[in-house]
């Protein structure tokens, strides 16, 4: 099972005490690892940390910022040690609450629960606004090759070729690296359920070949949503009118994300009667919409979604 690992300011701020945590960590209940290690003496150089590292001497003061993650402390009276970029093995700490709190609290640690990321599904319906949502699985994945836009998983699994699936690493809450998108996400070789957030391919990493598995893939929903043209507000089910407030007072806004997918739907079901034949026949659809009351955006205003939308619907 992979481990997460999670900083030293948030292992302290679910235990609430630091002699609480460094009994812990004493004890063996909890294990630490840290970015680098510094000692006198191999033995205390390298991961996990030493249990006896916690240990207290009454002649030399443990000393711990656990904010950025730094402790020192001098072992047996002779051997020092300097730990930075600590982190805690969250599965302890799970142990250490009561059962029913166990689930809120990794979901609270994990990107499942930031609202900066958004599952794999949600990231797809923002595109719908800038392509053909025919096209929009491939077009985020592209982004992603470039650069553009990244993702993290909740777990990632590395299989080895040909070796009955032998698990060759696993990682929590992993920041999903370019060459997974260029070598994992070929149409021959790699499967994408978007609904699930489950995406896996065969291809060669820096570390090998295999088989790699992603599990609750989100996508980081700040930069998306700038490349999409879209607002932080979350999307609703239907186009609604929205009050901003400009230099010369408040003026409607509207939920762009919700008009060009209702727009997409009709067209897709064949709803658009006659079909459009220009972008201005798109441009009435999108007013027509949106039109509330004596409300109504101006064809300047709509212009550009239709744009995107009559391109992508005139390509064969």
């Amino acid at each position: 099972m992979a481990e997460q690992w999670i900083p030293a300011y948030k292992a302290y701020e679910i235990v609430g005490s630091e002699l609480r945590l460094t009994s812990m960590l004493r004890a063996g209940l909890l294990k630490a690892k840290a970015g680098m290690i510094s000692s006198s003496s191999d033995e205390y150089a390298r991961n996990p940390v030493r249990s006896d590292f916690w240990q207290t001497d009454r002649y030399h003061e443990f000393q711990a910022d656990w904010q950025s993650g730094y402790c020192s402390n001098v072992i047996d009276g002779t051997t020092e040690v300097f730990l930075s970029g600590l982190t805690i093995e969250l599965s302890g700490l799970l142990d250490s609450v009561p059962a029913d709190q166990r689930g809120l609290l990794a979901r609270s640690l994990s990107v499942a629960g930031d609202p900066d990321w958004i599952p794999a599904l949600e990231a797809r319906n923002l595109c719908f606004s800038v392509v053909n949502p025919m096209s929009a699985s491939s077009w985020l994945m592209e982004q992603a090759r470039l650069g553009f836009i990244v993702a993290r998983a909740v777990k990632a699994e590395m299989k080895r070729a040909g070796h009955d699936d032998h698990c060759v690493w696993s990682e929590r809450e992993w920041d999903v690296p370019v060459w997974f998108w260029e070598h994992f996400t070929k149409g021959t070789s790699s499967r994408q359920s978007w609904e699930t957030g489950q995406f896996s391919g065969r291809g060669r990493s820096p570390n090998g070949s295999g088989e790699l598995v992603l599990s609750g893939l989100y996508f980081h929903a700040p930069t998306l949503r700038r490349m999409t043209g879209h607002t932080d507000q979350d999307p609703t089910d239907e186009p609604q009118i929205v009050e901003e407030t400009g230099r010369k007072g408040r003026r409607p806004g509207y939920d762009w994300f919700a008009a060009t997918s209702t727009i997409w739907g009709k067209l897709f079901r064949n709803e658009l009667q006659p079909p459009p034949e220009n972008q201005a026949d798109i441009e009435k659809a999108l007013i027509d919409l949106l039109r509330v009351g004596d409300k109504e955006p101006g064809e300047s205003t709509v212009r550009p979604y239709a744009k995107y939308i009559f391109e992508e619907y005139e390509k064969p």
